[in-house]
């Protein structure tokens, strides 16, 4: 199978998971380390952005893709600590929707030539992920706790995601190098 039928079949898939985006569990489960931890992982909308970030900074290469993986986390930490102060922000779950269609599509074609522009716009998308964490918190008297684990988490998926996402890149290419013509 071709790379870019493989491309587009990969985009489509990515791009059906927002319709499996729910409303997830987890919220009851108070403001502690492990609460924030979990959180991210048990909806289907956030994992799928974290996974297709991770994927974007894998293929994009060393110095953007280290770039998204460090913007990434950053401002999902700033949106958390925004909702959990109540700051309003206007179509947070319409922004989610658009950034695993929008960062799915980057990853299955990463413009290499836009390389800030690409990490400014996952880190816009990440401050609208983190918002919605804080905002769904329940109130608690650890929000620090739960705010970290939901970045240690979140970069555990990142990480892992951009990894795997060039390990697989290094074997297409040497697939390709080494298949006779």
């Amino acid at each position: 199978m071709n790379t870019r039928v493989m491309n587009w079949s990969a985009a489509c898939g990515l791009m059906l998971l927002p319709a499996l985006a729910q409303a997830h569990p987890g919220h009851g489960a108070g403001m502690s380390f492990a609460a924030g931890a979990l959180h991210p992982l048990a909806g289907l909308d956030h994992l799928a952005a974290l996974i297709a970030t991770g994927v974007l900074a894998g293929r994009l290469g060393k110095r953007a893709g280290l770039t998204i993986l460090v913007t990434f986390p950053a401002l999902l930490a700033l949106g958390a600590i925004g909702g959990l102060l109540g700051v309003e922000l206007a179509a947070t779950e319409g922004a989610i929707l658009v950034s695993i269609f929008v960062l799915s599509l980057l990853a299955c074609a990463p413009p290499r030539r836009l390389p800030v522009a690409t990490a400014a716009l996952a880190a816009a998308f990440a401050y609208f992920h983190g918002h919605a964490h804080g905002a769904e918190a329940i109130a608690g008297n650890a929000p620090g706790a739960y705010v970290l684990g939901i970045i240690v988490s979140s970069l555990t998926v990142l990480w892992a995601s951009a990894s795997a996402a060039e390990r697989l890149a290094g074997l297409t290419t040497a697939t390709q190098v080494n298949q006779p013509r």
